[in-house]
């Protein structure tokens, strides 16, 4: 089922998972995303690469083996993975969210080819659709410069409890965007 970016409303519920009962309390496990557009309930995609678990949410297994397999740098184990992050988010966080562009990596990172220089056959390279010419800064602030976003409807609650659960899709999302500058 594609998710059409141009289309209103799309929300994004991020649910933060604990071991022991299913409730808010006990040790970060899972970090999942779904989508919920015109009321349905879209599943993000399972992993595809092979030597990474065909899993979607992020986990304690699930990152050692995706940056092991995509050459990365596993900088969350160094900074002691969900357990940190959950005891970091127990003490209390301020929430920001901004529109940016990115002057370092031209956001290439996040849906083109990245590295530049890698082998778009490997695994991890191709990230989208955007050409690498994209998303230079110099051209993203000229030909939109005055680019505004508003961010609204933000809900914190129990899992399922911050969108309305109408019928939920077993397709895995595509996403459908002219957002390539």
């Amino acid at each position: 089922m594609p998710i059409k970016t141009t289309q209103k409303p799309e929300v994004a519920p991020y649910q933060l998972l604990t071991t022991n009962d299913g409730t808010a309390n006990g040790d970060l496990t899972e970090i999942r995303c779904i989508n919920v557009q015109n009321g349905v309930v879209i599943q993000n995609s399972n992993a595809g690469i092979d030597g990474i678990p065909a899993v979607n949410p992020i986990s304690d297994s699930f990152c050692p083996a995706q940056k092991t397999v995509l050459g990365d740098t596993n900088s969350f184990a160094d900074k002691s993975g969900l357990k940190a992050m959950g005891d970091a988010l127990a003490q209390g966080m301020v929430l920001i969210m901004s529109i940016w562009d990115d002057h370092a990596a031209e956001m290439l990172w996040l849906d083109s080819g990245y590295p530049t220089d890698a082998d778009p056959s490997n695994p991890g390279v191709s990230r989208g659709p955007c050409a690498t010419t994209s998303g230079v800064p110099t051209d993203v602030e000229s030909s939109v410069p005055n680019s505004t976003v508003v961010f609204s409807n933000i809900k914190w609650g129990d899992l399922g409890s911050t969108f309305p659960s109408g019928p939920s899709s077993s397709v895995h999302p595509t996403f459908t965007s002219s957002r390539c500058t």
